[in-house]
Formats: C-alpha cells, sequence, structure tokens
C-alpha cells in the first residue's frame, strides 16, 4: 500500500532526490528550494513550508563544508523566524552558535536572527518585563561583533519605550551610536532616527531633538537624518530671509521691501480672508503687533488671496483692527512668495531678526492666545529678555491650518524616519 505525501514533503524528497544539488551552494540551494514552493505557500502567514524543506536539506549529504552546512542551518532557522516559531529559531541558534567551525560573519547573522527572535518573543509574552535583556542571553557566546551589540541596544530601548519606561532609553541609543562610530555613516542613520523618535515619544519638543541632532553635526551620518527629517521651512531657519518685496493692497499706495527694516525684528502674517482658521487667530495677531509694535516690532501681513477675495481684504482689516501693512500677489497658493517662504500651510507666521536671519516658524499654537503668548517669547528670547508670564490658559485648539490643494501637507511637529 502506497502511503500518499503531503505536498511539502513531496516537495523534500523531489529536492533529496535531484542529483543537481550536490555540488550547489547555499545559495542556490535556498534558490531551488524557493522555486518549488509556490508563492502563496511561503508568503501565508505562519507558514512553516519553507522552514521544513531547508531543514530536509540539512540532513542530506551534498557535498556541502562544515562551514557552508552552518550556513545552511542557519538559513533554516531564519525561515523559521519567519514563521513566527521563536522555540525552534532559539534551538538552532545554539547550535550554530556553539559550533566551533561557525565564521566570524556567521556569528553575527545568528547574534541578529536571536535579536529578532527575543523581540518576537518579548511581544507575545504575558509579562515582557521580566523577560532577561536580550544581551543577558547572548553572553554565553561571547563577542558576537559591534553590530551585535548595537543592536542589542536598540532592542532593548525599544521594549523599555513600549513598557512605558524611560530610565536609559535614550543612553541605550547612544551606546549602539558609539558601537558603530567606525561603521560607514549608513549604518548609524536608522539608529539617529529611532534615538529622534525615541525623543518624542519621550516628550521631548521638536527644537530640542534638532538641536541635539545639530550637536552631532561632526557626524556624517547625523547630517545626512537632519536633512532628511528637515522640512523646508525648517531648513530657513537661521539663514538669511528669503526676498520679500511687494506692492501694497490694503488701500495704501506704495511697495514694501523687508530689506527696509533691517535692525528690527519683524513678524510676517501669512492669511487669506478665506482661510477659517486665519479668521480664529487674526484678532490676536493684530493686537500683539500693535502692542509690540511700541517695542520696535514690525509686522506685515502676506494675502493669499485671490483675485476673486481680494475685494474681502477692506472688511477684513476694518474688522480685524489690522494696523499694519498688507501686501500680496493676489494668486492664492499659485503666487511665488510662499513657495519662496516654504509656506505649506495657513496661517503661518514667521520671525525675522535684526540681522535679516530667520528666526523661527514655530509660533502657531493650539490656541490663538498660546500663539499670542509664544510670539511674546520668541521675541523675549531673541532680544534676551526673561519670557512673559501667562496671562491666560490656553482656549481649545480651533480649526486645523489650510493647506493648497496641490500642495504638501503642513510639516508635521516632529521627524519620521
Amino acid at each position: 500500500m502506497h502511503r500518499l505525501l503531503s505536498p511539502w514533503l513531496a516537495l523534500i524528497a523531489a529536492l533529496a532526490c535531484a542529483p543537481f544539488l550536490c555540488g550547489a551552494t547555499v545559495a542556490e540551494l535556498l534558490q531551488q528550494v524557493d522555486q518549488q514552493l509556490k508563492p502563496d505557500e511561503i508568503s501565508e502567514p505562519g507558514s512553516t513550508v519553507r522552514a521544513k524543506a531547508i531543514g530536509a536539506l540539512v540532513g542530506e549529504e551534498l557535498g556541502l563544508s562544515p562551514a557552508e552546512l552552518i550556513e545552511l542551518r542557519l538559513a533554516e532557522a531564519e525561515a523559521w523566524l519567519d514563521a513566527g516559531h521563536i522555540d525552534e529559531v532559539e534551538s538552532r541558534l545554539k547550535a550554530i552558535l556553539g559550533s566551533p567551525q561557525v565564521t566570524p560573519p556567521l556569528r553575527e547573522r545568528a547574534g541578529l536572527a536571536w535579536i529578532a527572535g527575543w523581540q518576537l518573543g518579548w511581544r507575545k509574552a504575558e509579562k515582557p518585563a521580566e523577560l532577561p535583556a536580550v544581551a543577558t542571553e547572548l553572553k554565553p557566546f561571547g563577542d558576537l561583533g559591534v553590530r551585535v551589540a548595537a543592536r542589542a541596544c536598540t532592542a532593548e530601548a525599544r521594549r523599555q519605550l513600549a513598557l512605558k519606561s524611560k530610565d536609559g532609553v535614550l543612553e541605550l541609543y547612544d551606546q549602539a551610536l558609539a558601537l558603530l562610530k567606525e561603521a560607514k555613516p549608513g549604518e548609524r542613520v536608522p539608529i539617529y532616527a529611532l534615538r529622534m523618535l525615541a525623543m518624542e515619544e519621550l516628550g521631548k519638543k521638536p527644537e530640542e531633538v534638532q538641536a541635539w541632532v545639530k550637536s552631532r553635526s561632526g557626524d556624517a551620518a547625523a547630517v545626512e537624518v537632519l536633512d532628511t527629517a528637515m522640512t523646508a521651512s525648517e531648513k530657513l531657519i537661521g539663514q538669511l530671509a528669503p526676498p520679500l518685496k511687494l506692492k501694497r493692497i490694503d488701500g495704501t499706495p506704495g511697495t514694501i521691501d523687508l530689506t527696509t527694516y533691517h535692525g528690527k525684528f519683524v513678524l510676517i502674517d501669512f492669511f487669506a480672508t478665506w482661510c477659517k482658521p486665519c479668521e480664529g487667530l487674526a484678532p490676536v495677531v493684530a493686537a500683539t503687533a500693535a502692542r509690540l509694535g511700541a517695542k520696535g516690532l514690525v509686522t506685515i501681513g502676506v494675502s493669499l488671496d485671490t483675485k476673486d477675495t481680494l475685494p474681502n481684504l477692506p472688511g477684513w482689516i476694518a474688522k480685524f483692527g489690522i494696523t499694519y501693512p498688507v501686501i500680496g500677489e493676489g494668486l492664492g497658493w499659485d503666487g511665488e512668495t510662499d513657495d519662496a517662504w516654504h509656506v505649506d500651510a495657513i496661517p503661518a507666521l514667521v520671525l525675522v531678526g535684526p540681522d535679516g536671519h530667520l528666526l523661527t516658524n514655530e509660533l502657531i499654537g493650539t490656541s490663538a492666545e498660546e500663539t499670542g503668548r509664544n510670539i511674546e517669547a520668541a521675541l523675549a528670547a531673541a532680544s534676551g529678555e526673561a519670557p512673559p508670564p501667562p496671562e491666560h490658559p490656553a482656549a481649545p485648539a480651533g480649526p486645523p491650518a489650510v493647506q493648497p490643494p496641490s500642495a504638501p501637507p503642513a510639516k508635521d511637529q516632529g521627524f519620521v524616519p
């Protein structure tokens, strides 16, 4: 009586009996396994077909060297990892790491696989905080290389964050960066990104995150991350402000040129009469501009109104008591000014220093009142004065900023790796 083989057992039998596999490299063996398996068998979550197929080859006489056989066993362990079978992974990796024939590159690869299995394990555990650190688990196997040690640090940091623990998280990322200081910058980039994300999760403000990355400007990896993470508008901070010279559209003839205000602080208010959030902010900006104008603050309104909505501007100015000049192109989002200043959403407030450098574009708060306090605080900080005490509790957040239909979204308040 013939016993019927299941599909994957038939595959194993076919592979094991194939004469062309003798003398093949590990990469070629794995390629043959993947070619024989159906894509849906491999991609199905939790599928063990590939792991079992590779495991069957491990027991065959294929003419592999000891190092090649370890490499094949490691591929089997990684396949079990893909299937989510942590016990199978650990038992195979223990044998690999305990073998005298394992080469340094395979030790490193096995160490990284162990960490991946550990991460999967604590996420499934009922009491993840009680599991030993992955570095403790790997200690009996000796030095597995700086990449494994660095990955162990970042893995433990992620667990601590998931457990809502703040102790030592950032230090773990710093240890990982120190371990990889001699590696290529590209290997440190993900760690910088994770460290910045952790800072945000721990409540650090965006400016604190940016300041930390800038403090590492001697590292090419930090420069790359900062360049990638910062939006175009954020990159303007500290740079000379873009040109701003437009005709007044507030009923007064003439042109306003930003360069004529050298030596003064200038607050630039980007708005439009069709913008609901701008309407909620306008009274506070007008009042703040009037109050601080006595101290030398110059305020300029830049309207993103279109030809169709410009007729509403006189009523807007009268309604909110705007006393500062208003300029604009009458082209809405199709003008050049918002592009030059990287204004992606309105309302937007920008503070330019007396030397013509852009000081901040992070003035919009969660309420109009908070925005007013932010303006005063930014001026005080730039002038070296003590910030004014809060006068009123923050009101509920107003409507979201308005973005152009075809423009990129308003920048986030944090970083994404």
